[in-house]
């Protein structure tokens, strides 16, 4: 062990310094009874033999007093009736034409849990929207998890069948079991059963957790245990890791342990800390490799017990959670379940199930990137862009799964006191009231002065009660004189507690005296924690004698600072303006002062120029800024004229206004034989939610709410198939951004088109040719010349078409072509479409073709008893096909005799008529998959 690298953790559910948790509870309710499974009470599913007739069906249905929903030829026949459906379903089964009989049972989503706690008590999972997530993903697969904490009670029965076996880093040999509840709370959140009609739904539905005892049963453990648990985990196959632990002291063997971890492909979470004050000591949270999370109320609002600082990389919800409990700790008389958890604590493990749902999607992402998605999609939350107390923004399952975006939190309105020159005036002796509706929110106050004298100044906020309120006023008050120098400072007394160590609530006030000059003064007010709280302080200024401490703060270093800290202006062409308080030094202006991408941090290109006389510097950017996009005004590094030293850093947030999306850039197509082929350019969307593409049949555009809907996604292009032939589609693009906005539609028309063929005969013989005639034209009859058509044929016995010819359309839109088959064949002809014109076919078309039969009879007249020779020849050949010899008599052709065809096709048959007189003769091909039939010339015989 290094000396010094020791660092005590802990389970950082504990009592806040700003906000103690509420006092958990346990479920003292049991489940419902198992009711069975939900069927309609009025009606049965019928399924008839397949001879029963329709008579004997539908007397089935007499019998029963039935009503059939379909006729009862179908397949399938839903039947009500005036008994109750088990009764009917009896009835029913005993038809002996009925085949099959069920209950008509009810189904539901399978993505909406039925355990029993999940409706009433997990509603946070729908501000993080882990509910529309399993939609898209309900399987961590081998995504295993370790959870470091204090163990877990491995016969839960809401986790049995999701533990893997784990490690006690106290004791090898025995089993991490769990003797403070903090391990099984965590767990709970990520792998408890879902949908398995128990307790409540896990994050990550079916996920498997290695639980790993990091932590004794006081929620204590030092760097040994943690280090041993990430290595252990690591080298049994775990591919996420929770950590609801942390503490002060940057160890670096334990971040070695946790670089190790990350280049083995594990994803390492941490909870960010419930001091309500800095996250940067808060380890391992506060380590880079590590996603830091901070905890919200069930509305997504920043609670007061949460820590906040660059190091917090998201937020989710952490206020009255509720999760499982180990057994033997519960009371008598209740369930083992926890309710109303607080604490990063418990936020963490929801992002840590979330994330292995993440890696199963895509299981070749490094960590970096499960990070980097989950901070991507985060929505918005508190001042615009990233901030130090949610981070890149509040966990968004849905759309870390690939699921759509949905709009940002609201961030609370903004006071217009943010800076000293637009300071309130009060009045001595007289209450005002206030409120710190954003996070990170100072309001400032000023006193006008003619005369130096002393005064109190005390502010009060709301009852400090975190067993009902997530959020909390714990007041800071800073007074400064006409030059922003530091006269007073006070922060606001920690909560009292009770003998139990459990916070009392009551107001919190924060009092000080200060010696105000001649000259105007400020006053700045701010909450300890940094959260917001929508419930009003009051601030007091009265004329009085006391105390004047020192003021251990900075000088404030601006006046001024234009667009105001945390408003959205209307206009993305602007030139943000800083006032310094003090002179300070052109060129480390020039050099300190930077307008940064809020989301991203990157520097926009900006000129600065600084008057000394005004004290004002002025950023020009190179280029409009970006629509609803949040910006950072930031200085560091410069410095006073009169002292020499750097003032102290300064920041402000501002918001570039949500326009309505510009229209598609591009929005084209091309038709094609029922379908059509759709692509576009989305123009620059700093908020893109989704380009839409519905479609009307006509020449109407559709609007976002009529049509049919052909495509939602942030793709480019999209193929709309199933389209009917002969018909003009006229299709709209929207771009959609995340508040909802639509652009100006961008319209793309195809029309209709129709063709049609015909030949000059259906029947030929072999040798013979046939005219194919076409023509395409718009469905309105207009004619295009010019168009590229292509003809088409297949032999009669095949499947597969080949070009026959590709033509253009004339100035009347027909075309013709010369086809010499020589077997029987299909013709069509199609209209492949183009940039205005919808594609066509048309039907098929057979022409037939008969073989040519040669007959040559001689002699042609005999004597009785004689023979005379009928023969010929068959083109094409057909070789080894039998053709027939008919004589003709009582007005029928009848084939008496039979030959196989030669090589050549040659035929021969020998005639020797029983009777005298005139006899007609011929020969007949039958028709085969080839050829249509064909006969000879008739050939008369005459016998004397």
């Amino acid at each position: 062990m290094v000396a010094g690298s020791v660092v005590v953790v802990t389970g950082s559910s504990g009592t806040a310094a700003v906000s103690a948790e509420p006092n958990v509870r346990h479920a003292k309710f049991q489940p419902a009874a198992a009711s069975g499974p939900k069927y309609d009470p009025k009606s049965v599913i019928v399924q008839f033999k397949p001879k029963a007739t329709t008579s004997a069906r539908k007397s089935a249905l007499a019998k029963v007093k039935g009503t059939p929903d379909v006729s009862v030829t179908a397949d399938v026949v839903k039947v009500t009736g005036d008994v109750p459906a088990t009764e009917l379903l009896k009835k029913v089964k005993a038809d002996p034409s009925v085949e099959v009989a069920s209950l008509n049972y009810i189904r539901q989503k399978s993505a909406i849990p039925n355990d029993w706690l999940y409706t009433n008590y997990q509603k946070y999972l729908s501000t993080v929207r882990v509910d529309k997530a399993w939609d898209l993903s309900k399987s961590a697969g081998t995504q295993t998890i370790g959870v470091l904490d204090t163990g877990v009670d491995a016969g839960h029965p809401d986790l049995v069948g999701h533990l893997l076996p784990g490690y006690n880093t106290f004791n090898t040999a025995l089993p991490p079991n769990d003797g403070d509840g903090h391990g099984t709370a965590t767990t709970g959140i990520i792998a408890a059963g879902t949908s398995n009609s128990t307790g409540i739904a896990g994050v990550a539905w079916n996920a498997k957790v290695r639980p790993v005892k990091v932590l004794d049963d006081t929620g204590s453990g030092d760097d040994t245990n943690l280090i041993n648990g990430i290595n252990w985990a690591v080298k049994n196959g775990v591919r996420v890791i929770n950590m609801s632990l942390g503490g002060e002291g940057d160890d670096p063997v334990l971040h070695t342990a946790i670089q190790n971890a990350v280049a083995k492909g594990v994803v390492l979470v941490a909870a960010a800390g419930n001091t309500g004050g800095d996250s940067s000591n808060h380890f391992p949270g506060a380590y880079p490799e590590v996603l830091s999370v901070g905890a919200t109320n069930q509305a997504g609002v920043l609670t007061s017990f949460s820590s906040y600082g660059d190091s917090v990389d998201l937020a989710a919800p952490g206020y009255d959670i509720t999760s499982t409990s180990p057994r033997a700790g519960t009371p008598a008389g209740y369930e083992p379940y926890f309710l109303g958890l607080a604490g990063t604590s418990f936020s963490s493990p929801i992002v840590a199930g979330v994330a292995a749902l993440v890696r199963n999607k895509w299981p070749s992402f490094t960590p970096a990137q499960v990070m980097a998605r989950l901070k991507a999609t985060a929505r918005d939350a508190g001042p615009r862009g990233t901030d130090p107390y949610y981070g890149a923004g509040i966990l968004d399952a849905y759309a870390a799964l690939g699921g759509a975006p949905t709009t940002d939190f609201a961030m609370g309105t903004a006071d217009k006191n943010d800076q000293p020159a637009r300071a309130g005036e009060l009045i001595a002796g007289v209450a005002a009231s206030g409120t710190i509706s954003v996070e990170g929110d100072v309001d400032w106050y000023k006193i006008p002065g003619t005369a130096s004298h002393q005064v109190r100044v005390d502010v009060t906020g709301a009852m400090f009660d975190s067993g009902t309120y997530a959020q909390n006023f714990g007041p800071v008050v800073s007074v400064y004189d006409s030059a922003l120098k530091p006269l007073a400072f006070v922060q606001k007394p920690e909560p009292p507690v009770d003998s139990d160590g459990y916070e009392i609530p009551q107001a919190l006030t924060a009092s000080t005296y200060a010696t105000l000059p001649a000259q105007t003064a400020y006053i700045a007010v701010r909450n300890a924690n940094g959260s917001r709280d929508s419930r009003a302080y009051s601030i007091k200024v009265t004329n009085a004698d006391g105390n004047v401490g020192a003021a251990p703060i900075p000088a404030y270093p601006v006046l001024d600072a234009l667009p105001a800290d945390l408003s959205t202006i209307a206009s993305t062409e602007i030139q943000p303006v800083v006032t310094f308080a003090p002179e300070v030094d052109a060129n480390s202006v020039i050099a300190g002062l930077k307008l940064l991408n809020g989301k991203t941090g990157a520097v926009v290109p900006a000129g600065v120029t600084y008057d000394p006389s005004s004290h004002q510097a002025i950023l020009t950017p190179k280029d409009s800024l970006l629509e609803a996009t949040p910006y950072k005004l930031a200085a560091t590094g410069v410095v006073e004229t009169s002292s020499g030293l750097p003032i102290q850093p300064f920041s402000s947030v501002f918001s570039t206004p949500d326009l309505v999306p510009q229209k598609l850039t591009t929005f084209t197509g091309g038709g094609a034989y029922l379908a059509a082929n759709l692509a576009w350019t989305i123009p620059p969307t700093t908020d893109l939610a989704q380009v839409i593409v519905r479609r009307n049949v006509g020449s109407k555009a559709p609007t976002p709410s009529t049509g049919t809907l052909v495509y939602s996604g942030t793709g480019t292009a999209v193929k709309n198939t199933g389209l009917a032939q002969g018909t003009t589609y006229t299709y709209a693009g929207w771009v959609v951004d995340r508040a909802g906005h639509y652009s100006p539609i961008a319209i793309k028309q195809l029309l209709g088109m129709k063709s049609g063929i015909s030949t000059t005969s259906t029947l030929i013989n072999y040798g013979g040719a046939i005219t194919i005639k076409g023509s395409t034209l718009r469905i309105d009859n207009l004619a295009y010349a010019g168009l590229p058509v292509n003809v088409y044929v297949r032999p009669k016995t095949s499947t597969k078409f080949t070009l026959l010819a590709a033509l253009k359309t004339s100035s009347t839109g027909t075309l013709s072509v010369v086809a010499k088959p020589t077997v029987s064949s299909v013709y069509m002809l199609t209209f492949p479409g183009n940039a205005d014109l919808m594609g066509t076919r048309t039907a098929d078309i057979t022409v037939q073709v008969a073989p040519t039969i040669s007959a040559t009879l001689a002699p042609a007249a005999i004597k009785l008893g004689k023979t005379t020779a009928f023969s010929g020849y068959v083109a094409p050949a057909h070789a080894g096909k039998v053709v027939y010899l008919q004589q003709y008599g009582n007005k029928v052709w009848k084939s008496i005799a039979s030959v196989k065809l030669s090589t050549s096709g040659k035929y021969a048959f020998g005639i020797k008529p029983a009777i005298r007189g005139q006899i007609a003769y011929r020969v007949w091909f039958p028709a085969d998959a080839d050829h249509a039939q064909a006969f000879t010339a008739n050939k008369i015989v005459t016998v004397s």
